[in-house]
């Protein structure tokens, strides 16, 4: 699922969404005026504008199209350029960023360890790096009925050599100790909402880029109709109130990694 184009559906549902995190990730970031803060994988740019406002020369790294023209948009007068790339291919020069910043983003990346590298190659050397990341429970749980299914449909199971668990600071603390950075973190949640669970499925899920490439492999295999109903009867069981609107806790690692 690394090659998905989350220019697909309507993505711009889901940065609303996690505008908080990106609020929580440029402040942990404690950006100064004139630093170059890079966004990787900015989406539609929720992080780098937030960064941006604070005086920044931003790089926005996405490799949607659609999504830069998004970003391009809504930069107004702010200092952003936006540009095609991935974690582990940043169009810039070595040791040329003061901050790394990726919501949700670099987690994606199918191979950990040369987006470190690639982090570590254009970060100063007084730079950092912060991403944020699922914790397991939750939204992370609800998203994984429908991607463990799609493995299952595919046969691709997506060999985990070579892959780590982005919410354990210690996976972290391992991945970027060699390039010289220590980690930290700390916990946060946001609480996604709906009127109700078919809603969420139907506004949320089915919408999300996740959603509108793996549906149609899906419905092919006849499985869609049983993801959609364990979907909806965790969301029911868990996080549904009286009135039938749905509170989805969504629990998330902010981490340092600093040298």
């Amino acid at each position: 699922m690394s090659d998905i184009d989350w220019g697909q559906g309507t993505y711009e549902s889901t940065a609303a969404d996690l505008a908080p995190a990106a609020r929580e990730l440029v402040a942990a970031a404690r950006i100064q005026p004139g630093e170059h803060v890079v966004d990787v994988g900015a989406g539609t740019g929720n992080a780098a504008l937030l960064a941006a406002d604070l005086g920044a020369r931003v790089t926005a790294v996405e490799p949607a199209d659609r999504l830069r023209a998004v970003i391009q948009a809504n930069t107004g007068d702010r200092d952003v350029t936006s540009v095609n790339g991935n974690a582990a291919a940043i169009p810039l020069p070595d040791a040329s960023v003061d901050v790394l910043l990726s919501n949700f983003a670099v987690i994606f990346a199918p191979d950990p360890q040369a987006a470190a590298a690639e982090f570590a190659r254009v970060a100063t050397p007084t730079g950092r790096v912060l991403l944020t990341s699922w914790v397991p429970g939750g939204f992370d749980e609800v998203i994984g009925i429908l991607v463990r299914t799609v493995r299952e449909v595919t046969g691709s199971g997506e060999a985990m050599e070579g892959r780590i668990d982005w919410h354990d600071p210690k996976a972290l603390s391992e991945l970027f100790a060699p390039f010289g950075f220590e980690v930290s973190a700390t916990v946060h949640e946001l609480t996604f909402r709906a009127p109700s669970a078919a809603e969420y499925w139907t506004t949320r899920i089915a919408q999300h880029p996740l959603g509108v490439v793996t549906f149609p492999l899906l419905e092919k295999a006849g499985r869609l109709e049983e993801v959609r109903g364990l979907v909806l009867e965790k969301i029911a069981e868990k996080w549904t109130r009286p009135g039938g609107e749905i509170e989805l806790p969504a629990r998330y690692l902010l981490a340092v990694a600093a040298r």
